[in-house]
């Protein structure tokens, strides 16, 4: 009946799955057991997160009538395969790590095995389950890195995700990762933490009016400026506490304005906790607010410095202006990061046999057989390296107290291991980002035997006597 185009129906109907393609697979292999690694290879390293997301994908896996018939119609001869999918459930094995657990490029945080015809329609769902998570939860962890344990780490980037659901998932990833708090309203709920946010620019925009009727100051009988009226109104309309945000116009007169406002009344000096400034020399201009009104009998607030951060302004930041309080991260936590995971999903046996895919790029040959991604822990808890390797093997990591195997049965018969909560998450992520004394210089090595096994692997399949050598060196080939 010819091969199925999986990608085709993949683009046309999503990532359902399909149990019975014998009538579509050539009969030898539809049935035949297979098994799939899964890595990702472009964060250097990224907590494994998804695992909630790939059970959703792989029990709600049923199609619906109109997408049959679609398929029924398609010119591609796909006919045969809306038969074949209704009513299907995957029930293969997987195994992966726990929720949580930080990786890095190229190492196996998942596998799959079943029928090859249905495994291999599975990988649509490995990278929509994984890719945004880790993506999050990684540049997440190196804002963390960036701004030190106590500094306070905010979500602002709601208006940047253009979804509101990929915003709430932006919004948990960066809090399992080690962000403090959301301000998105729905991802707050979710969470369970209070949403936060500033004022906002057009705040104090919306009392122009005062600009030509002011207010007179009483302490000095002139008039008020019209941004000194808004911070009082927002400071009476928040009296348990507020961040004024001061480069509406210019941070140094926002700063004036905000001290002339939260000094006029001792519930507006209570309210004032922090002062957030959004442009300009950030580091300069925070440090100088700080002085500006700890000089003027407001001490104790919190700078809170925002305005297109990434991973280096932040440190730059931090050693400049060691006093800064917090950051809010926008478009760098969601829509213009570094790189994405990439996951990726690769054959590594087929019929117990292994396999991998050579390449013409070293980087991309994958890796054969039942793998194992071992790490290796010293007498204190410390991480001291990983080692990839076979599943059967004993593998043994020089200076290792302890040698932990990280891939662990997940989905078994239609069942999936428990999954902890966010808070749990987040409390691992932490927990095992401390127990890394350079994550950025970690060891990570294949085993001997597993290395062996490639080499020899990828000797043997380039063995070829068709002569397509000698047609490469013709004229004009």
């Amino acid at each position: 009946m010819g091969t199925l185009n999986i990608d085709r129906y993949h683009a046309a109907m999503g990532d359902a799955s399909f149990k019975d393609v014998t009538r579509l697979h050539d009969g030898r292999l539809s049935d035949a057991e297979a098994t799939f690694y899964v890595t990702q290879r472009k964060l250097p390293f990224a907590p494994c997160l998804g695992h909630e997301r790939l059970v959703r994908l792989l029990v709600d896996s049923q199609i619906d009538r109109p997408r049959l018939r679609f398929l029924e119609q398609d010119r591609g001869g796909l006919h045969n395969f809306a038969k074949a999918i209704e009513d299907i459930q995957f029930v293969g094995a997987i195994r992966a790590v726990r929720p949580g657990t930080i990786v890095f490029a190229q190492e196996p945080f998942a596998d799959i095995r079943g029928a090859f015809g249905l495994t291999q329609a599975q990988e649509i769902k490995f990278a929509h389950a994984f890719d945004l998570p880790m993506t999050t939860a990684s540049t997440a962890m190196q804002f963390r890195m960036a701004a030190g344990e106590h500094r306070w780490l905010s979500d602002f980037s709601l208006r940047r995700n253009g979804d509101i659901e990929r915003a709430v998932d932006i919004a948990v990833y960066a809090f399992i990762g080690g962000f403090n708090d959301t301000s998105n309203m729905e991802a707050a709920h979710r969470l369970d933490i209070p949403a936060v946010g500033t004022e906002a620019h057009y705040w104090q925009q919306a009392y122009i009016e005062f600009l030509d009727r002011p207010e007179i100051e009483p302490r000095t009988g002139k008039p008020k400026h019209f941004e000194q009226v808004a911070f009082e109104r927002w400071l009476d309309a928040n009296p348990n506490g507020t961040t004024l945000l001061l480069d509406t116009i210019d941070v140094y007169m926002g700063a004036v304005h905000a001290a002339m406002a939260a000094t006029s009344t001792e519930s507006r000096r209570r309210a004032f906790k922090g002062f957030r400034v959004d442009s300009g020399d950030l580091a300069e201009l925070g440090q100088w607010c700080l002085r500006f009104f700890e000089a003027n009998g407001l001490p104790g607030l919190r700078p809170n410095l925002t305005g297109d951060l990434d991973v280096m302004k932040v440190k730059r930041i931090v050693a400049d202006f060691p006093e800064v309080g917090g950051f809010g991260i926008g478009t760098k936590l969601s829509s213009e990061v570094p790189a994405v995971a990439g996951v990726i999903f690769k054959q590594c046996l087929m019929k117990d046999r292994p396999t991998l895919k050579a390449s013409n790029s070293e980087d991309k040959i994958t890796l054969p057989g039942k793998l194992q991604l071992f790490r290796g822990s010293d007498e204190r808890g410390n991480y001291i390296g990983d080692v990839i390797g076979l599943d059967d093997e004993d593998v043994k990591i020089p200076e290792a107290a302890r040698v932990e195997r990280l891939l662990v049965p997940f989905w078994e018969n239609g069942q999936h291991s428990a999954i902890p909560s966010i808070e749990k998450q987040k409390v691992f992520v932490e927990e095992q980002r401390k127990r890394f004394a350079d994550i950025n210089d970690y060891p990570m090595e294949l085993s001997d035997k597993l290395r062996r096994l490639r080499d020899e692997l990828v000797r043997q399949m380039k063995v070829d006597d068709s002569g397509w050598r000698q047609i490469l060196k013709q004229p004009g080939s």
